[in-house]
């Protein structure tokens, strides 16, 4: 869960701002397409990604470079492909929320585009880069239907913790699925609340 979601941060961090900030033909199109992952089935995706390493494309990636059906990497890959649109859309709306106006004034006092950013853009950004990075880690944490699809269900080498009450309750183990349950409800609840403080909701008025 932690690599994909380095991952999806590195992904989705100039990603979000470069659709934040600039305007080309397509980009109704790519900011629709962002929400396709959010609201389409996790279970459709992990087969999509099984069918792609079912091509000769798939295929050749899968032999010589690196496997991912049914082991450990395809876990990432799942829990990247769920997470970065996420990533994407919740550092998308920050960068909206930050007015254009810092970085022309960096602009005008001679900070070039890419110090604008990195200097008045990403620092303005960093409550709401820092809690998309939480959320982000708690729903890869919590992503099931991909991540079974792609991976599969191995105990001690595919079994995270979703996975993990899907096989504890497949072998009648309930007490084994309720702590995993528990673990769950306290990573979530743990990330709400770490967010909530990062962003500052709800202190103060």
């Amino acid at each position: 869960a932690t690599i994909a979601t380095v991952l999806a941060m590195l992904l989705a961090v100039p990603g979000a701002y470069a659709l934040s900030r600039s305007d080309f033909r397509g980009k109704q199109v790519v900011d629709t397409l962002l929400d396709l992952p959010i609201v389409l089935s996790p279970i459709a995706l992990g087969a999509a990604l099984l069918v792609f390493f079912d091509t000769p494309v798939g295929s050749f990636i899968e032999r010589h470079i690196i496997s991912f059906v049914f082991s450990v990497p395809g876990l990432v890959l799942a829990q990247f492909t769920v997470v970065s649109a996420l990533a994407m859309r919740l550092l998308k709306s920050t960068f909206d929320s930050i007015g254009a106006r810092y970085e022309k004034v960096g602009r005008v006092m001679g900070c070039s585009r890419t110090s604008a950013f990195s200097h008045v853009a990403l620092p303005l950004a960093k409550p709401g880069i820092l809690a998309a990075a939480i959320l982000c880690w708690a729903r890869a944490v919590g992503e099931f239907g991909a991540s079974v699809t792609l991976a599969g269900a191995t105990a001690m080498k595919t079994e995270t913790l979703p996975i993990s009450i899907y096989l504890s309750l497949a072998s009648a183990d309930v007490e084994r699925a309720v702590a995993a349950i528990f673990v769950l409800v306290f990573i979530a609840l743990g990330s709400l609340l770490i967010v909530r403080r990062v962003t500052g909701a709800g202190y103060g008025a």
